[in-house]
């Protein structure tokens, strides 16, 4: 299990790029289908701070993943060392889902249902 879990962080990473993405789309429906200014402005700030929130967590989980090679590659590395490094990255991970959580609802709280409706329509429709 340890080495499958290994190899799942060092091939797929953070998956930072992917949010990333989301994010950026997220931005660009709430400029173009947010018409009330206060709120568009509102939200567009929650947008920043997921962003920056993303980005701090994607630059934390590159450094977790280098120290994760380099215990790898040293022969003498143990088992305890490698799950604390793993247990260390899973805790970054929770609070980064924590942050992203709680930033969602503080968005949810800016906009009507149908302005959440309009931003987050479904795409292939």
């Amino acid at each position: 299990m340890l080495i499958a879990t290994l190899l799942a962080l060092l091939f797929l990473g953070s998956e930072a790029g992917l949010m990333l993405d989301g994010i950026d789309q997220m931005e660009d429906n709430i400029k173009s289908q947010i018409q009330n200014e206060d709120t568009r402005k509102a939200a567009l700030d929650i947008v920043d701070r997921m962003e920056d929130t993303t980005k701090d967590h994607a630059d934390a989980d590159g450094d977790g993943e280098e120290d994760l090679l380099k215990l790898i590659h040293r022969y003498e590395t143990t088992t305890a060392e490698l799950q604390r490094n793993l247990d260390a990255s899973y805790d970054q991970r929770i609070q980064y889902q924590q942050a992203m959580l709680a930033l969602r609802f503080e968005l949810k709280n800016t906009m009507s249902r149908e302005q959440w409706d309009k931003v987050f329509q479904k795409t292939d429709q």
